[in-house]
């Protein structure tokens, strides 16, 4: 069975859990066999059996936010050659020379599957690793500055025997070489250097605690294209707005996996309209709402500007969509039951620019977010459709200067309107590691952080189902 590199986004917690939830619900079936801080191993069920295999991985990256880059395995090599070919100390030098023989003959039988024609050509190729943990000390003082020479002026000299006219290879900058500081090919690169044309590739060397995965990048996420609908659009606000591949993560889970251009999903606290724009380039049927006239009325702007960029019609009565009302009252608006899913991020309160007491955030809590997210639930059970229908949301985890971290209970305020919260990853289809900084403590992981380092007010996503 053929499997697949995902080389996954920074916050690869939700990276793996929005691929793991695609493999089980949508026609995309597979499961995750392998995985560690940077890459998940896919199976497919039968997708790799489909002529046309190369389309279908372009039609996933599209689909999925958390996703970098898709990449078809062709060998692997155990951590042990790993390890006896690149030790961190060398005591036996012929243990050393026997394995890396051992991995030039692996990378020699590859080679000619990486590349269709050799002979006569002039070929360029980039070598990007993926270590276990970006922070793990061998990645930078053995994997950077030893294991990627050889690979480079191995891989070379291969392609030369094989007959290749010419063979170049991407040079990384040598002080981020020599510093051990060194970030893979980004997916813009493979564009800029045509590294999906045929006597081009980007090789990826993906590790895991088990060992090393050897494939060739297939199909990658277009950053450009996200970034100039979030940057570009006309109405925007950086300080507070969810992010594309934030947006695109909660609207997967929402699980519309089939016939999108028929669903119709809400976000009742649109902002400026992030989550709708990428629904919408996701085919579904938009509908939104705020209470702040001046924001809806920036969403439809946003919507018409996006429309022209993609060159389609703007949905139909796209002003009857788009509501300014307060979201106590989003049912007396709105038909009942009539939505597929809501997706959203509600007021996270203040923007916060210092860590506020404990007492401070405990009274934003009572007095304004608690009822805010009551109503958002019991208005939500209204407004879906059926049983099993989704509502996928934001809520903060606040930092606090005395307190540490203060948090809305959503799991009792979801009960009470008849919600079932959904575990986010199911640990029945992923084995977890045994290195403590890549496993999982629960049972099934119920809800996800997306923040940065020292970030004040961080996201908590949530997924909910109507009971």
């Amino acid at each position: 069975m053929e499997r697949f590199i995902f080389v996954l986004g920074s916050n690869w917690h939700l990276s793996l859990a929005e691929l793991d939830n695609v493999l089980k619900y949508s026609s995309f079936r597979g499961k995750i066999t392998d995985y560690s801080a940077n890459i998940a191993i896919v199976e497919f069920e039968d997708l790799h059996e489909k002529k046309y295999f190369v389309d279908e991985l372009i039609q996933l990256q599209f689909l999925l936010g958390g996703t970098q880059k898709i990449c078809k395995i062709f060998d692997f090599i155990n951590i042990k050659t790993i390890h006896d070919a690149f030790p961190q100390f060398i005591e036996k030098f012929k243990i050393v020379q026997k394995s890396r023989y051992k991995i030039l003959s692996i990378l020699s039988n590859i080679i000619e599957h990486v590349f269709k024609r050799i002979k006569n050509e002039s070929l360029f190729f980039a070598v990007s690793i993926y270590p276990n943990l970006f922070d793990d000390e061998y990645y930078s003082n053995v994997l950077i500055k030893h294991f990627l020479p050889f690979l480079n002026k191995g891989i070379m000299e291969l392609l030369k025997q094989k007959g290749a006219k010419k063979s170049l290879y991407y040079k990384y900058p040598e002080k981020n070489i020599k510093s051990g500081n060194l970030n893979p090919i980004f997916p813009h690169h493979l564009v800029t250097y045509g590294l999906f044309n045929e006597d081009r590739a980007e090789i990826i060397f993906g590790f895991t605690e088990e060992g090393v995965y050897i494939a060739r990048t297939y199909t990658a996420d277009d950053p450009n294209f996200k970034k100039q609908i979030d940057e570009e659009r006309p109405y925007k606000e950086f300080k507070s707005s969810v992010s594309p591949k934030l947006s695109l993560i909660m609207l997967n889970f929402l699980n519309l996996f089939h016939n999108r251009e028929k669903k119709c999903i809400l976000d009742p606290f649109v902002g400026n309209g992030t989550i709708p724009l990428f629904a919408l380039i996701q085919d579904f049927q938009v509908y939104g709402s705020d209470i702040d006239q001046k924001k809806v009325n920036n969403t439809i702007r946003n919507i018409n500007w996006l429309s022209e960029i993609l060159e389609e019609d703007v949905p139909f009565l796209l002003n009857e969509r788009f509501l300014t009302v307060d979201v106590k009252h989003l049912s007396t608006r709105f038909k009942i039951e009539f939505f597929d899913g809501i997706c959203s991020e509600p007021s996270l309160g203040p923007f916060y620019t210092n860590n506020p007491y404990y007492t401070q955030i405990q009274e934003l809590i009572d007095n304004e977010l608690e009822s805010l997210y009551d109503m958002m639930f019991k208005e939500s059970y209204k407004l879906l459709k059926k049983r099993g229908n989704r509502l996928v949301l934001v809520a903060p985890v606040f930092s606090t200067i005395d307190g540490g971290d203060l948090q809305i209970n959503i799991e009792k305020i979801a009960r009470k309107h008849n919600f079932t919260l959904i575990p986010m990853i199911d640990m029945d289809r992923i084995i977890n590691k045994s290195n403590q900084k890549l496993q999982f403590q629960e049972k099934h992981v119920k809800a996800l952080l997306d923040a940065k380092k020292g970030q004040i007010v961080k996201r908590k996503i949530y997924v909910f189902e109507k009971n």
